[in-house]
């Protein structure tokens, strides 16, 4: 995750780092395990490609992405964070910096760049995406991931009297601030697909992928072990994913 605008915001990532870092592992990350197969078909073959982890945290995707041969930068807002990533992967550039300025200067060329469950924690974007935009090489890939912003907020209902199960969506067009529990809790910041897109196309980056992959237990468990209720509820995605590149 990475921080957002304003000390308030990022003290709060920095104070729940240890609680961050201790959950969210990779493997044991539903998110990573509902994007990973996005991911590797998204970028393809690493080795000596430049690879920016966008809100790396505490550094575990940025590992993946070194084992997998790439050179990794790894950039967060929090200092916590980031200093438990460089005390565990000494052999990664990683770098302190709020993410709403956009990206620090000078401005390095990356082959990938890549922001896992953290442009929804950030109140601001247009300067961000505009320097990942000025930052991919000619034939770059950008790929994010987010907090799906049509059901990841709507708590499931089942109706007693049939048994029917869905979520109720409600107010999905006005942009919200929210509190998120998660971690000791932090902001979240909720805008609809079509705003990201607008976003992405006025800083003149094409989406050539959009995944919408099933909602998966915490557990990892084959499908086959799933309760009827984890089967309904993997019907529903809570995130998505985007892949994107220059545009000229």
């Amino acid at each position: 995750m990475t921080d957002v605008s304003g000390s308030r915001d990022i003290d709060l990532w920095n104070r729940a780092a240890d609680q961050y870092a201790d959950h969210v592992t990779g493997t044991s990350d539903s998110f990573y395990r509902r994007l990973s197969p996005f991911l590797r078909q998204s970028l393809g073959e690493l080795t000596g490609r430049r690879v920016l982890d966008l809100g790396c945290g505490h550094g575990w995707l940025s590992a993946r992405f070194r084992e997998a041969g790439a050179v990794v930068t790894g950039i967060d807002g929090s200092a916590a964070l980031i200093g438990r990533a460089a005390a565990a992967f000494p052999g990664i550039e990683f770098l302190t910096h709020d993410l709403t300025a956009g990206l620090p200067r000078p401005l390095p060329s990356y082959d990938a760049v890549v922001s896992h469950m953290v442009l929804m924690d950030l109140p601001e974007l247009e300067h961000l995406v505009r320097d990942v935009r000025a930052s991919l090489r000619s034939g770059g890939t950008f790929v994010f991931s987010i907090l799906h912003p049509s059901f990841f907020a709507q708590p499931p209902v089942e109706e007693a009297s049939t048994g029917e199960r869905y979520r109720k969506v409600t107010g999905y067009l006005r942009h919200e601030r929210r509190w998120i529990t998660t971690f000791g809790g932090h902001q979240h910041y909720h805008r609809p697909l079509s705003w990201y897109i607008d976003l992405l196309t006025r800083n003149d980056l094409v989406v050539t992928g959009l995944h919408e992959p099933p909602t998966l237990p915490h557990h990892a468990e084959p499908e086959a072990r799933w309760t009827d209720y984890e089967r309904w509820f993997a019907t529903i995605p809570t995130m998505l994913a985007v892949r994107c590149r220059p545009a000229s």
